[in-house]
This record gives C-alpha cells, structure tokens and sequence, in this order.
C-alpha cells in the first residue's frame, strides 16, 4: 500500500522593512534539512531590483503592465501594493507544490499572509519578525542606501501598522541577533513538522 503524503504546510514569514527577515531566510536556506524540505515560492513584483538581487532568486521582476495583465487572469494566490508597488504570490507554484506534499515558505506583507490564511486555513503557519525596538528599526533602514528621509518616515510609519498584526501570527521572532533568530526560525519548523507526525 502506498504511504500517503504528508500534510503539507505553508510557512508565511512577515515583518517590517528593516525587521531582517529577508536576511532571516538567508540564513534558514543554509540549513540542508530545511533547503530540502521547503520550497520557496518567488514573488512576482513591479519594483526595481535593489543591489544583489537576482531575478528568478529573489524576485520576479515585472512591469506594471504585466502584472495587471496577470491579475486579472487570476494568476496569483494573494497580492497587494506595499509602498507603491505591486507584489503577488504565483497561484499555480504554490497548489503545485502543496498537491505534491511539500512544504512552502513565503515572505509577503502582513495583509497578504492573511490573504493566504483564508485561502488555505489549515495549512499555513504564520510566523512575523519584529525587530527588537523601533530604534534599531530606524537604524537599519538608516544602512540602507535606497532609503531618503521622505521614505525612511513612510516605512517607520507602516512598521508601526503592521506591528500591531502580530497577534494574528502563531509566532514571533524578535530578530535581536541574526544566528539565533534563524535558530528560533528553524526550530518553529521543525516543532510544526513535530505535530504533523503525530498526527
């Protein structure tokens, strides 16, 4: 007889600009257990690529036009405008990937993880990083060389929003030190995937 597919789960990893959870996922992708076992959904986005980004690794990079086109023929599972531009999860990648018994990981904003848990309910795990306090926030996004005071202001303003969604989230993870906020990061995995086997 053949064994059936585990239950696959959807891990949604959301936080502020400056919180580190680009970095986070980074980090997580070392781990071979994980790497293995998790597939990365990409996000289709209308922004420019920052310094270090490769399409098809971290993004999507689409013109507007493009995107609308896809939207309107249903391509993604969720999508939103975050600080004017336009970013959507790839639907078919997603069902694909779950119908075969693998787990998924998405880094999408606060109203798209929410998106996805209605969507599907029982499988996704939401997980949020916050940074340790609104100063170190600030100071992150001070390192960046895309951020202008202007929208420096803007992303310290929405930080303040989306950390009020927290509660929705089954976890959090206070990125204080990046090796052990991965750590605490692979370790919900593998308590999630704990519960699956029991079940």
């Amino acid at each position: 007889m053949q064994n059936r597919l585990k239950p696959a789960k959807i891990y949604v990893i959301s936080g502020p600009s400056g919180s580190g959870k680009t970095t986070l996922i980074k980090r997580l992708a070392k781990s071979r257990a994980i790497r293995k076992t998790i597939t990365k959904i990409t996000t289709v986005t209308t922004r420019l690529p920052r310094r270090g980004e490769h399409k098809g690794r971290d993004y999507f990079f689409v013109s507007e036009e493009e995107f609308s086109r896809r939207k309107n023929k249903g391509y993604f599972a969720e999508w939103q405008e975050v600080f004017g531009n336009y970013y959507g999860t790839p639907k078919k990648d997603l069902i694909k990937e779950l119908k075969s018994g693998h787990d998924v990981l998405l880094c999408i904003d606060v109203k798209g993880a929410l998106a996805i848990r209605k969507v599907f309910p029982k499988e996704t795990v939401l997980i949020f990083i916050a940074a340790p306090d609104e100063e170190t926030l600030k100071n992150r996004l001070h390192q960046r060389s895309t951020e202008h005071k202007h929208s420096l202001r803007r992303r310290l303003r929405v930080a303040k929003q989306e950390m009020a969604y927290r509660k929705k989230y089954d976890y959090c993870v206070v990125n204080h030190k990046v090796a052990l906020a991965a750590k605490e990061l692979k370790k919900i995995i593998e308590g999630e995937r704990r519960k699956d086997e029991k079940t």
